[in-house]
């Protein structure tokens, strides 16, 4: 009989995320959040209280227009890092860019959902990453502080020992004291990071991880206009186009085909359970206007 041979639990959960790469990836997402979340709610204030602002004399159009369509690259910038540093899934949208006339592109931009989402997005990132970069920086200076450098420091300038209400560590026994508290701080930063991490992953991809359904079902009126083909072709179609990742799935793909199908752009071909899809000529004439 073989025996598996399994680390301790208390290598695997607490000194193995020291050398794990995502717990550094964490980390600089964590110290970017505060000059990003900042950037990001002063440019979208500044921006959007100036276009409306101006919005009577009609200079504001441009402005919001602007504004809006500069938001919507810093939504990408936020989709890149989240991907990169924190493996969050994210699907691969098209540019989106507006033709016509400015009032008719901020009238198309301010109907979109995915404009709002990803405004909300950016300014929830002001407070999310003020706290997560607030979080990472004091848990691991705290660690390192109270775990080595306090005892040398109060050994040669006693009075640079920090107080806590009435009691002042202006003594080596009194830093001593905070090494172990500073050294369990220290050891528990990285999986503290991760949880930071994690946190931030799962809000990026709630809001910025979403196919709009316009672009959805163009997609699937683009793999259909190559031939018909069945649901799981189809499947791998929109995995190529967009990404693997949770936005793509059988149900939203079912949902999206049967709505297709009322409208009269596709049409259905059952064969006992297998069943296969084909544009209509409506559907041909709908794509190519796109």
């Amino acid at each position: 009989m073989k025996v598996e041979n399994r680390p301790p639990i208390f290598t695997r959960t607490v000194l193995h995320p020291f050398v794990e790469r995502r717990t550094y990836l964490a980390l600089l997402y964590s110290l970017l959040g505060l000059p990003l979340g900042i950037f990001y709610f002063t440019f979208i204030v500044t921006g959007l209280s100036l276009g409306l602002g101006l919005l009577i004399t009609l200079v504001g159009v441009p402005i919001l227009v602007l504004t809006l369509l500069c938001c919507r690259g810093l939504a990408q910038l936020e989709r890149t890092l989240t991907a990169s540093l924190l493996d969050a899934p994210m699907p691969r949208l098209a540019s989106g860019r507006e033709e016509g006339l400015l009032w008719r592109r901020l009238v198309s931009q301010l109907r979109s959902v995915e404009t709002w989402r990803e405004l909300a997005y950016l300014l929830i990132r002001f407070p999310t990453g003020i706290a997560s970069f607030t979080i990472a920086v004091t848990v691991v200076a705290a660690g390192i502080q109270f775990g080595f450098v306090l005892p040398v420091l109060v050994a040669f300038v006693p009075g640079a020992g920090p107080d806590f209400g009435s009691w002042s560590v202006n003594a080596v026994g009194r830093a001593l004291l905070l090494v172990p508290p500073g050294l369990v701080l220290l050891v528990l930063a990285p999986t503290i990071i991760n949880v930071l991490g994690r946190v931030e992953r799962s809000l990026a991809t709630a809001f910025l991880g979403r196919i709009p359904r316009a672009e959805f079902r163009q997609a699937i009126a683009r793999a259909l206009a190559r031939g018909e083909t069945d649901g799981m072709g189809l499947l791998g179609d929109l995995e190529l186009y967009f990404g693997r990742g949770p936005y793509v799935t059988p149900t939203r793909l079912g949902a999206n085909l049967l709505a297709l199908e009322d409208l009269g752009l596709v049409t259905v071909m059952r064969d006992g359970g297998n069943a296969r899809y084909k544009l209509t000529a409506e559907g041909q004439k709908a794509l190519g206007k796109l």
